[in-house]
């Protein structure tokens, strides 16, 4: 896929380059020189503009991309001038990054439909963590249940699932694996990647290095960890 991210800040740049390494095409915009040279032989290509100005932001391949990125954080006007042009100048899928409550209401108002709050998420996600043991990220639903990827315990390595007991012992449902493979990027980098396996079966034989995606209590999934981690 073809990616546009405007704002090379500690978000974009490191969206971008995960991005690549996940083997897809992005493209870098910021209007700070020192972003954009930093980033130059880790994306695909990086831009120097100001992205608030039409005839400049003119010059992006915005109709060619996937999805546009605006992940200018620290300015309001910036990112919502920005996030304007973009819609007007092309249909492309966009998602743009809310730092406020007033921020994001703005975006709605503008009907931008995929509004992200990444550090307001990573530190949910990082709240689970530390209170969870051995939790590698976690996904809140409401305050008694989640869903977490959690290491696998050495005592499954060559199990199958059915033979886990993850359910009556547990009281855990499996919802997915997570297992490492290596790819090549677009570089021709050998990396590893997390893979999602899928719909699981029951015969599905357990690998050093899954993760298990869990669904249930914090209760349980804490008890699961202690007894195994």
């Amino acid at each position: 896929m073809k990616f546009v991210i405007i704002g090379l800040g500690n978000f974009g740049s490191s969206l971008g380059h995960q991005l690549v390494e996940d083997g897809h095409e992005v493209i870098g915009v910021d209007n700070k020189m020192t972003h954009v040279t930093l980033l130059q032989d880790q994306l695909t290509h990086t831009i120097c503009l100001d992205a608030t100005d039409e005839v400049a932001i003119q010059k992006l391949p915005l109709e060619d991309a996937d999805c546009i990125i605006v992940s200018i954080g620290e300015d309001i006007g910036s990112s919502v001038t920005t996030t304007a042009l973009v819609k007007k100048l092309t249909n492309a899928r966009i998602v743009a990054r809310a730092i406020s409550n007033v921020h994001q209401t703005i975006l709605e108002a503008m009907d931008v439909e995929e509004i992200i709050h990444p550090e307001a998420e990573y530190a949910a996600e990082l709240a689970g963590r530390l209170t969870l043991k051995g939790v590698v990220r976690s996904v809140p639903l409401d305050n008694r249940y989640e869903i977490v990827e959690t290491p696998l315990p050495k005592h499954f390595v060559g199990k199958r699932i059915d033979e886990t007991e993850l359910r009556p012992d547990w009281n855990l449902n499996v919802i997915t694996v997570m297992r490492q493979r290596p790819h090549k990027n677009f570089l021709g980098k050998t990396v590893y990647r997390t893979e999602v396996i899928g719909v699981v079966g029951a015969d599905l034989v357990l690998e050093e290095k899954d993760i298990l995606v869990l669904f249930g209590s914090k209760a349980d999934v804490e008890r699961f960890n202690q007894e195994l981690g």
